[in-house]
């Protein structure tokens, strides 16, 4: 592995800075501590498992660049991290690879964590926390799912207030979603690629933008338009919609996506199918991108 000074100085760089986000958290230095050792293993993880199939099969790929951010502009104190690959990847077969070991060596990371932050967790008043203001946590199905095994159903007017642990875990099941979507040159986007068309990649990837926009601005606003134009006799189809709250990042999202390209550069040999076995784990990433998904993940009590 050829670590340069700059991923050495950037990594100690995005310590100092989750760890300092993990005390604005009010919690004890090693309730910090803790947070950014989980939230950078999570990280890490992901980004090893791009790199170590990368040179797996001969890639020029460098070591993980961690990116630092103050409390004031990230809510975690990073963002995030990434890798470059600097040569041609040779086929389908190592892009598909290379592509989906990252979410898979993420989730791998996150699972534990996330069991053992819910686990230190605790149930709140949803009244009095909200008085005090803070961020209020969208819950993907896997966090779901740990949580009532750990604390069963909720009672009314009470939620679970995160151990920092947990919301490292929260944020590598949110991560592996971004990372997940079918689309351009993310991770989900070098899976539909590797396992389907070049064709089936660019109309997945255009709709995934359109739903993005959508998730974002919320379905009310589009069905209030549609009424609008439509002159009060909505379509028998719209009005079976369900509403879906907008959250802005999904429109910041979509725009971004639409600026890198619906394209995906070709690999140098083209084979027609991929084996059994790799359409097994496309099928999983499927699921595991529904399970660590939601709607409106992060938004102001």
């Amino acid at each position: 592995m050829q670590v340069r000074k700059i991923h050495v100085i950037l990594f100690v760089l995005t310590v100092i800075t989750t760890f300092v986000t993990g005390l604005s958290f009010g919690g004890s230095i090693t309730s910090a501590l803790s947070f950014s050792a989980a939230l950078l293993f999570i990280l890490g993880s992901h980004e090893m498992g791009h790199y170590y199939y990368g040179r797996k099969y001969g890639v020029d790929i460098t070591p993980p660049y961690f990116i630092p951010a103050p409390p004031f502009i990230s809510p975690i104190g990073t963002f995030g991290a990434f890798i470059k690959i600097k040569s041609p990847i040779s086929s389908k077969k190592a892009l598909f690879d290379i592509g989906i070991a990252g979410p898979l060596a993420g989730m791998v990371a996150t699972v534990p964590i996330l069991i053992i932050g819910i686990k230190m967790s605790t149930i709140v008043n949803i009244s009095e926390y909200e008085s005090g203001g803070g961020l209020l946590l969208g819950t993907p199905l896997l966090f779901s799912f740990f949580s009532e095994i750990f604390f069963g159903q909720m009672p009314e007017g009470y939620d679970l207030y995160v151990h920092p642990v947990a919301f490292a875990g929260w944020v590598g099941l949110f991560v592996t979603a971004l990372n997940l979507i079918p689309s351009g040159q993310l991770d989900g986007g070098h899976i539909v690629y590797a396992l389907f068309s070049k064709r089936y990649h660019k109309y997945t990837s255009i709709i995934m933008i359109a739903l993005l926009f959508i998730f974002g601005v919320g379905t009310e606003p589009l069905l209030g338009l549609a009424t609008k134009f439509s002159g009060g006799n909505l379509p028998q189809f719209l009005s079976t919609v369900p509403v879906i709250e907008g959250w802005p990042g999904w429109v910041l999202w979509a725009a971004l996506l639409t600026i890198m390209g619906t394209k995906h550069p070709p690999t140098v040999y083209e084979e027609s199918e991929l084996d059994g076995r790799r359409k097994l784990l496309g099928a999983l990433s499927l699921v595991i991108f529904i399970v660590c998904f939601t709607p409106v993940p992060i938004k102001l009590a």
